[in-house]
């Protein structure tokens, strides 16, 4: 157990992190379109105007951009892979706020461009969001605890040896020693559990365990409030865990990322847009290919990017019902639901990926896959 309240942690990072006007020309830039998000729930994120479902706070308008950036330098701002001029690791993705401002004047904060009261035209500006960098930090695995506040990253660095680390919403380490952990425990595939114990003055969690052969497969159950719910993170390390950087110092991603098992699946987390054939059977023979990619995905244990060829299946699908006017009525009345569980539960892969919770993934993957089931059984190949 350790004391003071973790929501006094809360409040030490209240503000956002700003990062200062970039040198991006505004002809440069493609204008992404508005969205709307709410101030209390960044997580809220919709393509029109409205409130919150949560709070009922009404949603206010941004620009959200994908980014490659410095771990640890958020004003390296690029839009496309590559070396970061200070460390020479690589760049980064990250989701930021794009909008505009005018040198010497932060609070300008406009979502187009334009002129400058003196005549100068404005200036791009990122600001980072929360969520928007869901990177490991010391070459782990990431993810979001359900409360949507805290993150967690799990690394394996030698046998025996599993370290939690826990950040906010924005990836900045939250530190332990002020933090009040009440349960923490790693569970191995022999069903024993291992107390997670505060390590290296509060950095980190660390739990000896039973495994010691690759790949290392490990369940954390930690509850950050006495009061709170306990929340599940399923880890598979496919290696030994390498720390980037010394301790202390900002880390980058690592060879042993699970969005290199990713790569390894045959799986491009930045394919963007979906390329949707022409044909239906085209697209089924696509959306077999995604729910064979999700699958690997799962067995590597690479379960935040699940996300991309399940958003890609959404897709997909969604250009399926598009044409379903192609089908014949006594089939289509099959594929119809079918379609929409698909939808569903591609959304559903994406919350659970990010949650790391092996359960609820598979078992959105088997309603998944039994959709898809279904609507090849109502047209098959030709």
């Amino acid at each position: 157990m350790f004391f003071p309240a973790l929501i006094l942690v809360g409040a030490l990072f209240s503000s956002a992190p700003q990062a200062p006007p970039t040198a991006r020309r505004t002809s440069d830039i493609t204008l992404p379109p508005m969205s709307w998000t709410c101030p209390m729930h960044p997580d809220v994120i919709t393509d029109k105007d409205g409130t919150c479902p949560i709070c009922k706070m009404k949603l206010v308008a941004t620009r959200l951009e994908t980014v490659w950036t410095c771990l640890n330098n958020l004003s390296i701002v690029a839009t496309k892979p590559g070396k970061c001029p200070i460390d020479g690791r690589p760049l980064v993705p990250m989701t930021m706020a794009l909008s505009w401002t005018c040198a010497g004047h932060p609070e300008i904060d406009e979502l187009t461009p334009g002129a400058c009261a003196d005549g100068t035209t404005m200036v791009v500006k990122h600001t980072p969001r929360p969520h928007g960098n869901h990177n490991p930090q010391h070459g782990g695995q990431f993810f979001m605890a359900a409360d949507n506040w805290h993150h967690l990253e799990g690394t394996y660095p030698r046998a025996g040896v599993v370290r939690i680390f826990l950040y906010d919403d924005y990836t900045r380490p939250l530190p332990l020693d002020q933090a009040r952990l009440v349960t923490g425990s790693v569970v191995t595939t022999s069903s024993t559990a291992f107390p997670l114990a505060l390590k290296a003055n509060g950095r980190y969690l660390e739990a000896r365990v039973d495994t010691h052969t690759l790949p290392a497969v490990v369940t954390a159950t930690i509850t950050f409030k006495a009061d709170g719910p306990s929340y599940r993170f399923d880890f598979a390390f496919p290696a030994i865990t390498k720390d980037p950087l010394p301790p202390l110092a900002v880390r980058a991603l690592t060879p042993a990322s699970p969005a290199d098992a990713a790569r390894a699946a045959g799986v491009d987390p930045s394919l963007i847009p979906t390329p949707i054939p022409d044909t239906v059977e085209g697209m089924i023979a696509e959306l077999k290919t995604r729910d064979g990619q999700i699958r690997d995905l799962i067995q590597l244990g690479a379960l935040t990017d699940v996300y991309a060829p399940a958003f890609q299946a959404k897709d997909l699908a969604l250009a399926l019902d598009a044409h379903i006017a192609q089908v014949s009525a006594d089939r289509r009345a099959a594929i119809e639901p079918a379609i929409k569980e698909l939808v569903r539960t591609a959304w559903l892969l994406d919350a659970f990926g990010d949650t790391g919770n092996r359960q609820q993934i598979t078992g959105a993957y088997a309603l998944f896959s039994s959709a898809l089931t279904t609507i090849e059984s109502a047209i098959p190949a030709r």
